[in-house]
């Protein structure tokens, strides 16, 4: 082997050592970096567990003392109300029961009717002061018949400024009278006192704050912070939304310099919500203390593994010196050599003489081993067949070094030719030595007969498939030609089912007419023999005053039912010829949807008017379309027809229901049910199938709804939609654009 061959090897060692070393590098880093992530998150979890935890405690605790006051305040109450209600008795009442839970209870006064309050408080003597200007002192006297407790807003006391928080209810005396007001003040020193040992042990911020946005009280105390208004504060605003319990993350409540997290936790049964926040410095400090640790300590290890790479670099590279002399003596003894099943020759190329051959190779051309060894160049060119080959073979040896696949003949001993793959590679034994080439020789001979057996196959079967495709291309001519015809007959078919349609609608609106026009006549000739009648008397000279207004009152009423009959068929005939023009061609017009509706309504009453049937419409109004009328007509034709026949088969009644409103975009649906015996899953899946029907041989077509299909789909440039199930009626939904799409367009929509 070369300098350079060595060189370039150890290099490609050093570069995977050098690859290895910088996954293990990444692989470490990375697994790092999502510890890391993982704690921080699993702080933050357990943040938000032990804050819940501590605002479900801190609100239990505002909930009972709250509950307490409120305790207090019935007990009070219930007792006022099973007495005289005079001053000195209810003054007696409070000062017996305002050295109770001193612990939190300020004080207990009595509001009269017109807002007069008598306070008592262990702190300070009994005194009289007005009140009603509170707000929730008006509030309980404006609504006497609220028995729930109020909130009002904190403030200082007058005789003491000790801040509180009133408690407040209305009371009644035995007959159910608005008596007055009993209130208690609650001390918010009694919370501040609790809050600040929560928030010494934890570096937290707690507050109590009120639904409607005041700060109750909040630790570490500040009075400043008593009754403060934060009711723009975004977060109390999503606040109110947020469920009974919770966090959120917030920077600027209550102008706080630290970027929190808060827990929260609704106070039960009062409009009242428990905050406790605590800054991310205070909670990711342990985070950031166990994150120093284990960076330095990736760190050493990170070291020690570039030691470790360092010294197995040392060693790999004295097992490669070693192993190189090893296979430089033993190559060409190895058994890896004589064991192998592929032909191998070994040449010295100075002396073109065979250095090694191993069995497979000896096989392959007959030889003993002794017949090989050290032939000279002349007796080793006698196994090339072709001498013209051996001369290209060792040209592009000498030229490249190597040679891949090069197909070439041989001799056997015995004389047969055998046709062989060669590759050859030369090498260097080392400085001094000489070079050789190793060469292999895989016989092919017989895949080579079976490539020339396989080529004779291919023409044969070109020769049969030429002639197959001759014979499929004239039975392609001929299924063409049959589906042509179907074709004509499809469109036959659609048109007679057209004509039908329109026939059907023709002698319908011919039996509509029969009425009005009988009537019409039938006026007309009574009027004509009264007037006769009235002529006769006036060439007599009998005429008569009351003749002659009993002949005006008769031709009053007779030419109202002759204008009400004929205008009647002018209606019917004017949407006749609407719907008669607009189905007999496909003509595109602007029109209003609600008229065209009513006008194919009505020519499509002869279908049900005489029977049980009934249509319900509920049109929307102002709905301009650019479409095709004719189009719309016939879908809503098909769709009542289809109905009737085979919604209401074998039935007496039934109802069919046509609803119309704009859709999302410039889109409309048109909506149409009928409580008939409904469609099958099975029939479901058929139903827009040409030809297929329910009806064969009963006079169905089954057109009807393939009609409808292509005309919605094709002409309208909507979707139909159908759902149904049996005995629960038909459901069909259908979404048109309010301007029809071109012809172009509707064809590139369906490619």
């Amino acid at each position: 082997m070369s300098t350079a061959s060595k060189l370039k090897r150890r290099m490609n060692a050093d570069s995977v050592l050098l690859g290895f070393f910088a996954v293990i590098v990444f692989v470490v880093l990375a697994q790092l970096w999502w510890s890391l992530a993982q704690d921080k998150q699993q702080t933050l979890v357990s943040e938000r567990a032990n804050g819940l935890v501590a605002a479900r405690i801190l609100e239990e605790h505002a909930a009972q003392t709250l509950q307490d006051g409120v305790q207090k305040l019935d007990n009070v109450a219930s007792a006022m109300s099973t007495m005289a209600a005079d001053d000195s008795s209810i003054h007696q009442l409070l000062q017996a029961y305002d050295l109770q839970d001193s612990r939190f209870i300020k004080a207990l006064q009595y509001v009269d009717l017109s807002g007069n309050s008598w306070i008592t408080s262990p702190d300070y003597p009994a005194h009289q002061v007005n009140i009603k200007d509170r707000k929730y002192i008006q509030y309980l006297l404006a609504h006497p018949g609220h028995t729930q407790p109020v909130i009002g807003r904190p403030y200082q006391s007058s005789y003491d400024s000790q801040l509180v928080l009133p408690l407040a209810r209305n009371m009644y005396d035995m007959e159910h009278r608005h008596m007055g007001i009993i209130s208690t003040d609650i001390r918010l020193s009694y919370f501040a006192n609790v809050y600040a040992k929560v928030a010494k042990e934890s570096n937290a911020m707690l507050s109590l704050i009120a639904d409607e946005g005041y700060v109750i009280v909040r630790s570490p105390f500040e009075a400043r912070y008593v009754d403060r208004d934060i009711a723009a504060y975004p977060v109390m605003q999503s606040l109110a939304r947020m469920p009974q319990e919770g966090d959120f993350e917030d920077a600027s409540l209550l102008d706080d310099e630290f970027s929190r997290l808060y827990t929260y936790r609704k106070v039960a049964g009062f409009a009242l919500t428990m905050l406790y926040g605590r800054d991310f410095d205070s909670i990711l400090s342990d985070y950031y203390s166990r994150m120093e640790k284990r960076i330095l300590f990736t760190a050493s290890v990170l070291l020690l593994f570039c030691m470790m790479i360092w010294i197995l670099r040392s060693q790999i590279r004295k097992l490669r010196q070693s192993e190189a002399a090893l296979r430089n003596t033993e190559f060409q003894f190895s058994e890896i050599f004589q064991r192998s099943p592929v032909p191998l020759l070994l040449i010295n190329v100075d002396k073109w003489s065979i250095d090694a051959i191993n069995d497979a190779c000896l096989n392959l051309f007959g030889y003993q081993r002794q017949q090989v060894i050290g032939l000279m160049h002349i007796k080793l060119f006698d196994f090339w067949y072709d001498n013209s080959q051996r001369l290209g073979f060792v040209r592009r040896l000498m030229k490249d070094q190597h040679v891949e696949d090069y197909e070439a003949k041989f001799r056997r001993i015995d004389g047969q030719c055998i046709t062989c793959l060669v590759s050859a590679r030369i090498y260097d034994t080392g400085s001094d030595a000489e070079r050789m080439f190793i060469m292999t020789q895989k016989d092919i001979t017989l895949q080579r007969q079976i490539e020339q057996q396989m080529q004779d196959l291919n023409t044969q079967l070109e020769q049969r498939v030429a002639s197959r495709t001759v014979k499929l291309e004239h039975s392609n001519a001929e299924l063409a030609e049959a589906l042509s015809t179907l074709k004509k007959m499809q469109s036959e078919l659609i048109r007679s089912e057209k004509l039908a349609s329109l026939g059907s609608l023709v002698a319908g609106i011919a039996h509509e007419l029969n009425t009005p026009i009988g009537n019409s006549v039938m006026v007309a000739s009574t009027l004509q023999d009264e007037t006769q009648r009235l002529l006769k008397e006036v060439q007599g000279g009998k005429v008569s005053r009351g003749s002659f207004d009993t002949f005006l009152g008769q031709m009053g009423f007779g030419t109202d039912v002759l204008m009400r009959s004929l205008t009647r068929a002018a209606d019917l005939i004017r949407s006749f010829k609407h719907v008669a023009v607009d189905q007999s061609n496909d003509m595109r017009r602007q029109f209003d949807l609600r008229e065209v509706l009513d006008e194919i309504i009505l020519t499509s009453a002869p279908l049900y008017q005489k029977t049980l049937f009934s249509l319900e419409k509920n049109l929307e109004d102002g709905i301009k379309m650019d479409s095709f009328p004719g189009a719309i007509g016939q879908v809503l034709t098909n769709l009542i027809s289809n109905s009737i026949t085979h919604g209401f088969d074998k039935r007496s009644t039934g109802k069919m229901q046509l609803r119309v409103a704009r859709s999302v975009g410039e889109m409309v649906s048109l909506s149409f049910d009928d409580d008939g015996i409904g469609i099958s899953a099975a029939h479901l899946k058929k139903v827009f199938d040409p030809f297929f029907t329910t009806k064969l041989g009963q006079g169905g077509s089954g057109l009807g709804m393939n009609i409808v299909y292509n005309l919605v789909t094709e002409v309208l440039g909507g979707s139909i939609d159908i759902l149904s199930q049996p005995g629960q009626g038909t459901h069909i939904t259908i979404v048109l654009p309010i301007v029809a799409p071109e012809p172009l367009a509707r064809a590139q929509a369906q490619a």
